[in-house]
């Protein structure tokens, strides 16, 4: 149905920013990592800031780079040798500098998965940060270390302008520099495909008549294509639920299947292969807590993949009374890539969590994809219909989630959403009527004009004064100007 609204009023959302340059200086560049490294809200900015200033420093001298980190940051680490996989983030990075830690334990081979945690999606992105920090790592103690990085983004969402790396390309290839594995591929996965100018970057990269400027000119085409992750509703495995103690997580619930992408499974380093493979379902892991920004860097230009694993999560926050992972929903609302079916599915079963503080997330999620002209309200209202139907989304959590984007100006949008949903509670699902409210309140306050749904003007139609009939009433008049 088509239905004519007044715009919403929606608050403004914080636009993606420029990651400043590396700092210049010795001391800056410490300080830096050390803020960074005593910090516990972990930003994209910091942390490649820091690590894009130590790989400059070390290029240029690392003799003082090595004497000034001591000083500072030697206090942290009191062992004489530390292995790599004890190490987190820059840590690592840092303590190679001041030669703590053995180079076999940088070797690629050695990154791998924590048992128990072979299926986490977080984990998978750890994986990658890991690989790519070790191998900084592993290159600042050889005789050649790289003079930068080629996967430092250009925003601090992780994302990495195409001509950007093209430039850096062409550099490596006049200074006769090898480009490092991970480095490159992280690199690859950063690369903003929907740029204008992004033909104009894989012309430019075919040109450099390198290996690494032919990937990028393909995966600037369909080699870099997101696979399309696959809807289903599956049920999920008792035991898992029962191992951490989660009940009324049982029940069916819609999950997404991510697609298998062969070229991250070949022209990749191992530790980037999970990314490439299918996955679904529910996970055994607490994965999703601080640093979840510089997680999501690995992957800025495909939220829709990270929406599909972060799903079972949220789901949770809605059936189990588990918090789960619906507070990174508007950080992906924020990221790269298309908003298709798999994000607007976490959207809704946020809108639907057990608790008011996992609901607002999925709120500010809706909002900022609104306000990006990036929400797809009837998507958005058949998924929820869906996890209505399911009892993932319960009628009341809904209206109440409703109430509170409706309060931030949403309201033609809203409607919209709220359509969707309306025939699947009619006539007498528990809560309809506080939900037909908050649509009726929503159509009157943007004007909507249009047919009245079937539902709800059979609704409207009944004897009595309950409030399904009235709200339902009150409905079809905004709709028909009554």
């Amino acid at each position: 149905m088509i239905w004519t609204a007044a715009q919403d009023t929606l608050p403004p959302v914080p636009p993606a920013r420029r990651l400043d340059a590396a700092p210049e200086g010795l001391v800056d560049t410490v300080e830096l990592t050390a803020a960074h490294l005593d910090s516990r809200a972990h930003t994209v900015a910091d942390f490649e800031r820091s690590l894009a200033g130590l790989v400059r420093q070390a290029h240029r001298d690392r003799h003082p780079l090595a004497r000034a980190l001591s000083c500072a940051l030697g206090h942290r680490y009191e062992e004489q040798e530390i292995e790599a996989h004890r190490l987190g983030g820059v840590n690592v990075v840092v303590a190679s500098l001041l030669w703590l830690v053995p180079g076999y334990s940088l070797k690629p081979e050695y990154v791998r998965r924590h048992r128990g945690h072979e299926e986490c999606s977080q984990e998978g992105l750890e994986l990658v940060i890991a690989a790519r920090l070790r191998e900084i790592a592993y290159t600042l103690m050889s005789k050649d270390p790289l003079p930068f990085l080629l996967s430092t983004p250009s925003w601090d969402t992780g994302a990495l302008e195409a001509a950007e790396l093209v430039e850096r390309l062409a550099e490596y290839r006049r200074a006769g520099v090898r480009p490092g594995p991970a480095d490159f591929g992280q690199a690859l996965l950063r690369v903003r495909r929907d740029d204008p100018a992004a033909g104009a970057a894989a012309d430019a990269a075919a040109r450099l008549g390198t290996a690494e400027g032919t990937r990028l000119a393909a995966w600037l085409g369909p080699d870099g294509e997101p696979a399309p992750a696959l809807r289903r509703v599956v049920e999920p495995d008792p035991a898992a639920h029962r191992a951490w103690r989660r009940t009324g997580a049982t029940a069916a619930q819609v999950a997404f299947r991510t697609g298998e992408r062969p070229r991250l499974q070949k022209e990749f380093p191992e530790p980037f292969h999970w990314l490439g493979r299918p996955h679904e379902g529910f996970t055994q892991c607490y994965h999703w807590h601080e640093g979840h920004p510089v997680r999501a860097s690995v992957l800025p230009e495909d939220r829709e993949t990270q929406a599909a694993w972060l799903l079972p999560h949220v789901t949770l926050a809605a059936t189990a009374g588990d918090h789960g992972g619906a507070w990174m929903l508007p950080h992906l609302a924020r990221l790269g890539g298309p908003a298709g079916p798999a994000l607007h599915a976490a959207v809704a079963a946020g809108l639907g969590g057990r608790y008011v503080e996992s609901r607002r997330p999925a709120v500010e999620a809706l909002l900022v994809l609104a306000a990006r002209g990036e929400l797809d309200a009837p998507l958005l209202g058949r998924e929820l219909a869906a996890m209505t139907a399911l009892g993932t989304v319960k009628p009341n959590r809904l209206a109440d989630a409703a109430r509170d984007a409706a309060a931030a100006g949403a309201h033609a949008t809203l409607w919209r959403v709220l359509a969707e949903v309306l025939p699947a509670l009619l006539p007498s699902v528990r809560g309809a009527g506080e939900l037909l409210a908050v649509a009726a309140d929503c159509a009157e306050r943007s004007h909507a004009a249009g047919p009245v749904p079937e539902a709800v003007a059979a609704a409207a139609a009944r004897r009595g004064s309950s409030a399904v009939v009235t709200e339902a009433r009150r409905l079809t008049l905004a709709l028909t100007g009554g």
